[in-house]
């Protein structure tokens, strides 16, 4: 089974962003992610629920090793902290 899984406690640049800085940034914090999850055997959700949107789960994900995901993308500044609400928006010079 597929699902797609929302890391609880962060908020990371969105890829579809139009903003390239964004976009890019993103790409990165992905880059970060995929690392990680290539390097652990498993890949461990808890504290799951549902998210706003239909076919997503929102869940904290740990790495075989026990190391938190979130965390580390914090901790590598990939992301930020995020406790649910509304988002800063991120300046962008092609927004301007």
């Amino acid at each position: 089974m597929e699902v797609y899984v929302r890391i609880r406690g962060i908020d990371a640049p969105e890829l579809h962003s139009k903003c390239h800085e964004v976009r890019q940034a993103g790409l990165e914090a992905r880059h970060a992610l995929e690392e990680m999850a290539a390097h652990s055997p498993r890949i461990r959700l808890t504290n799951i629920s549902g998210d706003k949107y239909f076919g997503r789960i929102l869940a904290t994900v740990t790495l075989a090793d026990g190391r938190d995901v979130a965390g580390n993308l914090l901790s590598d500044g990939f992301a930020r902290e995020y406790g649910g609400g509304r988002k800063p928006r991120s300046p962008c010079a092609e927004e301007k």
